[in-house]
């Protein structure tokens, strides 16, 4: 029981966090290299790549905590 509330208010948490960090990190130099070839769609692609990129992060930290999630024998 301990474990899984470790998992689900601490891990989980932690690596969405991380994930969308390092991430946002590594896009956020080629996204204003981006932008002027959206033309007209411009003002919607930073706050598009910010929400893909924290889908992102929700899912992978799912199927990570999922894995390391205790199964009663």
């Amino acid at each position: 029981m301990l474990a899984k509330a470790v998992i689900a208010l601490g891990a989980f948490p932690v690596l969405v966090h991380a994930i969308f960090t390092v991430t946002s990190l590594v896009l956020g130099p080629v996204l204003p290299s981006l932008l002027p070839l959206a033309g007209g769609w411009a003002h919607l692609v930073g706050p598009a790549v910010a929400v893909a990129t924290f889908l992102a992060a929700v899912r992978i930290s799912f199927g990570v905590c999922r894995r390391i999630w205790p199964v009663g024998a």
